[in-house]
């Protein structure tokens, strides 16, 4: 008995040593790890929501967990004008279809509301940040772990396991991931999918040990079940964030390029299942506005010389030059931007020495196939990035950043390469520049973790505002306000975005729904004094005159004004209503 107990015992320490117990004990650590680098970044920088983007998809979330269907409360004078024209005049205000966002980050987050019973929007609170506003981040963080165990599953396959290890510990200390994931929008959920893709793609053209490529391709279910996988992810990239449906490109060429039969025929098969998977939101959109994805294409006319700033999202009838202006506009506006993007070195300053190695490993032929590959298969995914930020606008350049974890084993990989070649005598002088290259890779977030910390998201966002504001009109109301986002999400009421001018105004009281509250925030007033408000060109002269020189119409509705925050915000109503 005593002998059975001590051969169990040794087992047991073996196991833990050296078996499935050590790797246990490494998952573990390694999940605390990015559990307490999450705790750590969001308690050091986040004080509630400040971006339009992630507001607006959380008022969609919580529209979606409260039944109301794929509608938004956050509505622009131009998806009026599209839906009305569409449907014969009705802009369906009460229910009005969202054209602007992918369906699956706002709807898996309406999913983690309605498990978490999160207190539904509208409701005034006092403190300094809402508790419903963590749930965005929080959801967020999860998919950050779920990325850097992808990161690990590729440096392992691509490399080995030390390529792997190090490259899950530089992506968890990495600053650009997690400022992107505590903005609370779908850039996290968004990595995840395409990582995942890319983990199954390299599954599907890998040519299993002792498969000659010309005379067998192996089982079919070997190649064609993670092939179907990486459409999948594929799919769900997309409708996550239309930028990281990029990653098609990338595997694309990678399954052409691969070295098994009929490669190119399993790339177009990738191809059809992804537009297959894509197809039911396509049909969607059509049905609602007559265009297979909504509003997103006249995204790119947005800061052009014929629709300054956002005038058009604002205009309730907007008037299109011809295609050949259009054209041209969008040239000039990737120009500027193109410019300004390698001004700031295409958003990768927080990248790090990790991006210097990854641009330097180009100059290095990997033995690999799929190593060799993969890498050469991003550049052009990179190159049509770009070109799609720069002819949308700099806030679509973070789309490249949902790439970047698929950068880092390859800088790790070349790193490593460099430190054989160099043939330390001491193993210590290895293990040492290891430390500082991970040390250099986290001193970004060590910046931005260290006191003191961030401030509120005010200008222009604060809960307690745009909450009281919005109780102030009824719920079969609409109030209009240049952040319309922020009272959606916070005031649960229907928001239009302030039109361009009052005659916009006028038509859509008129026409479409009764307006008996104006918002105006930093937003406008904070605008260039002369080149965006006084002048009698500047795009908000009217709406200049009547909220700071007094000079209101005559048909004007809202006659009633009162200034909060100081005079940092103003409100016009039909009546006094605070």
């Amino acid at each position: 008995m005593a002998l059975q107990f001590e051969s169990g015992v040794q087992n047991l320490v073996y196991q833990v040593d050296s078996g499935t117990g050590r790797r246990i004990i490494q998952g573990t650590l390694f999940i605390l790890f990015a559990i307490a680098m999450a705790a750590l970044y969001t308690f050091s920088t986040f004080q509630g929501l400040k971006d339009p983007l992630a507001m607006e998809e959380a008022q969609l979330a919580c529209n979606v967990a409260n039944g109301q269907g794929w509608s938004t409360k956050t509505i622009r004078p131009l998806s009026m004008w599209k839906v009305a024209g569409h449907t014969d005049g009705d802009a369906r205000l009460e229910a009005h279809p969202d054209l602007l966002h992918p369906p699956v980050w706002p709807t898996l987050l309406a999913g983690m509301m309605k498990m978490l019973e999160t207190s539904p929007s509208g409701e005034r609170s006092a403190v300094y940040v809402l508790p419903r506003d963590y749930v965005p981040v929080v959801f967020n963080h999860f998919f950050v772990l779920l990325s850097a165990l992808l990161i690990w599953l590729i440096g392992r396959k691509l490399f080995d396991v030390r390529v792997g290890t190090l490259s899950g510990i530089a992506f968890l200390i990495s600053d650009v991931i997690w400022r992107q994931s505590t903005l609370g929008n779908d850039f996290s959920a968004a990595m995840c999918f395409v990582l995942a893709s890319v983990y199954a793609a390299l599954w599907a053209a890998e040519l299993p040990r002792g498969w000659n490529p010309v005379e067998s391709q192996g089982p079919l279910w070997r190649w064609l079940l993670p092939l179907m996988a990486a459409s999948c992810f594929t799919a769900l990239a997309f409708l996550t964030r239309y930028g990281a449906g990029c990653v098609l490109i990338l595997l694309f060429f990678y399954f052409g390029v691969s070295r098994r039969r009929h490669s190119w025929a399993k790339a177009c098969l990738y191809v059809g299942l992804v537009l297959l998977w894509i197809l039911p939101w396509v049909v969607r959109n059509l049905h609602v506005s007559g265009q297979p994805f909504g509003l997103v294409g006249y995204e790119m006319l947005y800061g052009t010389y014929l629709f300054p700033g956002d005038a058009l999202a604002r205009s309730i009838h907007p008037v299109m030059p011809d295609a050949g202006a259009m054209v041209y506009a969008v040239q000039l506006k990737m120009v500027g931007n193109l410019r300004a993007f390698a001004a700031e070195g295409f958003g990768m300053g927080s990248a790090g020495i990790l991006s210097g190695l990854f641009v330097a490993m180009y100059l290095h032929r990997f033995v690999r196939h799929a190593s060799r590959t993969l890498r050469w298969c991003l550049v052009p995914t990179v190159v049509v990035l770009v070109l799609l930020a720069s002819a949308f606008g700099p806030g679509s350049l973070s789309t490249l950043m949902v790439f970047w974890p698929l950068a880092i084993p390859y800088a790790w990989a070349f790193f490593l390469i460099l430190l054989d070649r160099l043939q330390f005598e001491y193993r210590v002088f290895a293990v040492f520049s290891i430390t500082l290259v991970m040390f250099l890779t986290g001193l970004p977030l060590l910046m931005n973790v260290l006191p003191p910390r961030t401030g509120l998201p005010y200008p222009p966002y604060y809960h307690g505002y745009a909450s009281w504001v919005a109780s102030m009109v009824e719920e079969e109301e609409c109030l209009s306000t240049d952040i319309p986002w922020a009272t959606a999400w916070y005031g649960a009421k229907r928001s239009i975005l302030l039109p361009k001018d009052i005659d916009g105004f006028h038509e859509i009281d008129r026409k479409f729904i009764r307006i008996p509250l104006a918002y105006f925030t930093t937003v406008t007033r904070d605008k260039p004094w002369v080149r965006g408000l006084a002048d009698p060109i500047a795009p908000e002269y009217s709406w200049y005159r009547v909220f700071s020189s007094g000079n209101v119409p005559g048909n004007f509705p809202l006659v009633h004004g009162r200034f909060i925050a100081g005079s940092d915000q103003m409100i016009l109503a039909d009546r006094a209503r605070w």
